[in-house]
């Protein structure tokens, strides 16, 4: 009987869902350094051409357990203030008073209330996510729910090679918002014609070390 037991024991161990299986349900605090090398765009199809900005500002926490990911939370931050289109003047005209107005309303940001998808997240396997918080733009705040793609990376040669030490979170957030919505008139300038819909996606990593 012993020797049965023994077997069935290094059976489970040895398969491979066994494995994957985090070795104690804890939360871990990730986080988003402004590194450059996390990045948010937003893309609006303008009258005349397709604007499209970019800035690496992007900061912030992510606070998660792999194996209950219905616990976990977030809080992003976008610099506004650094975003650029390509066209110095039209930085200018976005960062202005009449549009973004970045000297009294510099970032943007999200936090989050729940999280709502599968139970656990299998290590280097991309899972959907639905993330609802609090997106707070031009000072205006509204609750909303955005898809995120999420992979957990544990640390290895390759990952510190690249990225540096630690275990590694990858996500990307895609969502579209009305200007309007926001409080936020739509420029009307041939530099800055935008419509009132935008695409906004946001990439980043944080680590845990």
């Amino acid at each position: 009987m012993k020797n049965a037991l023994l077997a069935l024991t290094l059976l489970i161990s040895a398969s491979p869902l066994f494995a994957q299986a985090p070795a104690a349900a804890a939360a871990r605090t990730y986080t988003i350094t402004d590194d450059g090398k996390n990045y948010a765009t937003f893309e609006s199809e303008a009258t005349l051409e397709t604007i499209k900005g970019t800035t690496t500002r992007v900061s912030g926490t992510i606070v998660a357990d792999p194996a209950n990911t219905n616990t976990s939370s977030a809080a992003i931050t976008v610099d506004l203030s650094a975003i650029d289109t390509g066209i110095a003047m039209r930085n200018e005209h976005m960062r202005g008073a009449k549009f973004l107005d970045t000297e009294k309303f510099q970032t943007a940001t999200f936090k989050t209330v729940s999280v709502a998808g599968p139970k656990s997240v299998a290590p280097n396997q991309p899972v959907e996510l639905s993330l609802t918080g609090d997106f707070t733009l031009h000072g205006v705040t509204k609750r909303i729910t955005v898809p995120v793609r999420v992979v957990v990376i544990p640390e290895s040669e390759l990952t510190k090679g690249s990225r540096g030490p630690g275990d590694w979170i990858h996500g990307t957030v895609t969502f579209a918002l009305k200007l309007t919505d926001y409080s936020i008139t739509v420029p009307e300038k041939l530099v800055l014609k935008l419509a009132n819909d935008v695409n906004v996606k946001v990439d980043f990593f944080a680590v845990a070390r």
